[in-house]
């Protein structure tokens, strides 16, 4: 096991950049939809700060690339919800497991929460596991204010990439004990 470590340790230091690409776009696209029921963002975060904590990535430079790539994915999901959202609406509610669910008047029901309350699901889906993947798109769909949603998603991203950053780079740090527990 220690020569696997060591071995990726000198692999990821010869190539820094293209890790940060990575953990970039690994960022971004866990939140545009519906790549984000594919890719999962925590692997990237967790990831990023543990080779950080082992002091092989800068924990500045990935948290920034973390916090830029969810910030922009979730933008990008947002527009799409805000651009696509209703025709993909019309498209699902022909779906039969799904239709029931999906009527005129659940959509101006949901418009109406985005309206009022909104921007408490923008913030707390950033940790509440699997609602990031779809709000953003949601938000967008359902017409919410963009500047709205910008206000509430930027500091739940920051708070929702934080929590990996700093459970990563503790274990980074520490992963000669972490994996003796293991």
């Amino acid at each position: 096991m220690d020569t696997l470590i060591h071995n990726l340790q000198i692999f990821i230091t010869a190539h820094t950049t293209l890790a940060y690409f990575i953990l970039f776009f690994g960022a971004y696209f866990e939140t545009v939809f519906p790549l984000s029921f594919l890719l999962h963002g925590e692997v990237f975060f967790l990831t990023g700060s543990i080779l950080a904590g082992m002091g092989i990535l800068n924990i500045w430079i990935v948290t920034a690339i973390s916090l830029m790539g969810g910030i922009l994915g979730d933008n990008t999901s947002f527009f799409l919800g805000r651009t696509l959202g209703k025709q993909f609406f019309e498209q699902v509610k022909r779906w039969w497991f799904i239709g029931k669910y999906m009527s005129e008047e659940n959509f101006d029901r949901a418009v109406r929460f985005f309206e009022k309350k909104g921007f408490y699901a923008v913030f707390i889906a950033r940790i509440a596991g699997p609602l990031s993947w779809v709000t953003p798109f949601l938000a967008g769909t359902f017409k919410m204010p963009t500047w709205t949603f910008i206000r509430y998603n930027t500091p739940g991203v920051m708070l929702g990439v934080g929590e990996f950053m700093i459970v990563g780079y503790v274990a980074g740090a520490n992963y000669a004990a972490v994996l003796r527990i293991i």
